[in-house]
């Protein structure tokens, strides 16, 4: 499986940094950038380019926002090439589990699933787990 990053500005490129910061080199992410000035057809110009110099088939579209251009783009390529999936929210703990899933073993609508059980692990408040812990010590 292939994975590409987009987003406004270079937040694809310093996910990539940080992905490779805490686990490695991973030669199945890339990473696009989103400045200003392009359009729609430069973001899809730019995942063609990706899509078209590797032999993996299969890619998975991570963007920062549902709807943004980012995203929009790699829709218009996922409804015309069928082997793109394409999900908004880029944030590290996503980008992450999605890596460390085994497709040679599920498919995407499996990795999707495994993905919302699991995405209540990624947001955390401090307050909420302080609160928790002293509810769970008054017993």
């Amino acid at each position: 499986m292939n994975f590409i990053l987009a987003g406004h500005g270079n937040i694809a490129v310093e996910m990539k940094n940080s992905i490779e910061m805490i686990a490695g080199k991973y030669p199945n992410v890339k990473a696009i950038t989103f400045e200003l000035g392009d359009g729609v057809e430069t973001l899809k110009d730019k995942y063609l380019k990706i899509i078209n110099q590797s032999t993996e088939q299969s890619f998975i579209i991570i963007t920062d926002i549902f709807s943004g251009s980012p995203y929009n783009a790699a829709a218009m390529l996922a409804m015309q090439l069928g082997n793109i999936e394409v999900i908004s929210g880029l944030s590290l703990p996503l980008c992450l589990a999605l890596l460390h899933l085994d497709y040679s073993s599920i498919n995407f609508e499996e990795a999707f699933e495994q993905l919302n059980d699991i995405k209540s692990d990624f947001i955390k408040s401090f307050k909420k787990i302080s609160k928790d812990i002293a509810e769970e010590e008054e017993f």
